[in-house]
């Protein structure tokens, strides 16, 4: 079953995310940085985390909280940009 993360909880697990600025000290993203190589917003030539480019989902919506067949994962209410719902065939260490 699909279920809804928001994008701090799904970033804390995945094997992409990191800080540019800790480790290059580039800013970028407000340190929301993204090491797939199928990441395409990029930003100071850093690979940038958001919930609606992630190549490991896509962006939940209005119609995904409203959905029985996707777990909320406790969530209630939906705002835009805030949540993710990860594709599980991909193969995304999170």
């Amino acid at each position: 079953m699909p279920k809804i993360y928001s994008i701090d909880e799904f970033a804390n697990q995945c094997g992409y995310f990191y800080n540019a600025y800790l480790e290059k000290g580039i800013s970028a993203n407000n340190g929301y940085n993204c090491r797939h190589p199928k990441c395409e917003e990029v930003k100071n030539g850093v690979g940038c985390c958001f919930s609606w480019g992630c190549p490991l989902g896509y962006e939940a919506d209005e119609e995904d909280f409203a959905n029985p067949q996707i777990d909320h994962n406790g969530w209630t209410d939906y705002e835009e940009g805030k949540f993710i719902i990860p594709n599980a065939k991909e193969d995304n260490n999170a």
